[in-house]
């Protein structure tokens, strides 16, 4: 099995109408966010140093996830709107594009928080090396000596 990163840069991939509405049966929401940002032109992850990613395996959208400059700490970027549609997990999409990402923001910054809000999130995102740190409307913070 194959996974294929794209950029998001213009439109929402093909799919999103389907990852969203898997993602609201989940009972998750930041996929309406998502859509609602990027149609307002509020939030399109084009800041210096952002990136949304689109995660495909064999053509079908099985997940996407970005990183943003977080609004509390111009020098740390935010992990955010995660998701994988559930036919895809345990087959490293979501490890995928975190690693990518990582490696992206260690060129960059010396931080990287996010808000983990369920079990499931926690433990994937502690296991990348993310440790508890409650502040700022974070939940996790992960940090490496500034080169």
């Amino acid at each position: 099995m194959t996974i294929a990163l794209m950029p998001v840069l213009t439109e929402l991939p093909a799919g999103f109408d389907a990852l969203r509405q898997e993602a609201r049966d989940d009972r998750h929401t930041h996929m309406d966010r998502l859509a609602a940002d990027w149609a307002a032109g509020t939030n399109r992850f084009d800041a210096a140093g952002e990136a949304l990613l689109a995660a495909f395996v064999a053509d079908e959208l099985a997940g996407v996830g970005g990183m943003t400059i977080d609004t509390s700490d111009k020098t740390a970027l935010r992990m955010r709107r995660f998701y994988v549609r559930p036919k895809f997990r345990q087959l490293g999409v979501a490890r995928c594009m975190a690693e990518a990402l990582m490696a992206q923001a260690r060129l960059l910054t010396h931080c990287l928080v996010l808000n983990a809000t369920t079990d499931l999130a926690i433990r994937f995102w502690e296991a990348l090396g993310f440790t508890p740190e409650r502040r700022d409307g974070h939940t996790h913070v992960l940090r490496w000596p500034a080169t």
